[in-house]
């Protein structure tokens, strides 16, 4: 059995394993906020577990990936700014921190223009993927993940209700064939709580 909890309140507060969005490249530069958004769940990640060392999170990055071929390489050229490796939207690097398992997924495309692009079906794939990381690494330990699409990354027309809606929908999809988690905490960010019905929310989670 599992049990699904939309709550607000802040990620990194929570008790148990993470999932945080990345790009398909996998860049960390916060330095001025042109590549990575410090202000985003992957920045504030990037500060709470790693202080800003962008050597050792990419080192960890590196062996987290290293069975997973990049699946083209970018020109320096044509991608002045972060790194080049491109990876497989749903890519799931799981980084460990302490007693914190931090399953790090490709959910969004990096441009070469640094803007972040992200369909339905890409964020679909990437959090089918996750669960079956969370599934192999995670024993079924809880795991907590923010509204992801929310915001750079914005999927289509969906609002945060119906990415709620679609988060919660993916991971009992990937439960029924077999458990995934005991618990799985989406969290709201308290900016975005009044943009989200409660009621409706819970009512979707009853006829799931």
């Amino acid at each position: 059995m599992f049990s699904i909890t939309v709550s607000e309140g802040d990620i990194f507060e929570q008790k148990g394993n993470i999932v945080v969005g990345f790009t398909d490249t996998y860049d960390t530069d916060l330095s001025d906020g042109i590549v990575i958004n410090p202000k985003s769940v992957q920045g504030q990640f990037q500060r709470k577990f790693y202080a800003n060392d962008y050597g050792r999170l990419d080192n960890e990055l590196i062996l987290a990936l290293s069975r997973v071929p990049p699946i083209m390489l970018e020109s320096s050229s044509s991608k002045p700014r972060g790194k080049l490796a491109r990876y497989d939207i749903g890519t799931v690097a799981v980084l460990r921190q302490s007693d914190v398992i931090c399953y790090a997924t490709a959910y969004g495309r990096m441009e070469n223009s640094l803007r972040v692009s992200c369909s339905v079906d890409a964020l679909w794939k990437s959090l089918t993927a996750v669960w079956e990381s969370v599934r192999v690494h995670g024993s079924l330990e809880p795991v907590s993940i923010p509204i992801i699409g929310s915001e750079l990354a914005r999927v289509g027309t969906l609002d945060r209700e119906a990415l709620i809606k679609m988060i919660a929908l993916s991971f009992v999809s990937s439960s029924r064939e077999s458990v995934v988690s005991r618990e799985l905490k989406i969290m709201i960010h308290p900016k975005d709580r009044e943009h989200v019905n409660m009621i409706e929310v819970g009512r979707f989670l009853k006829s799931l």
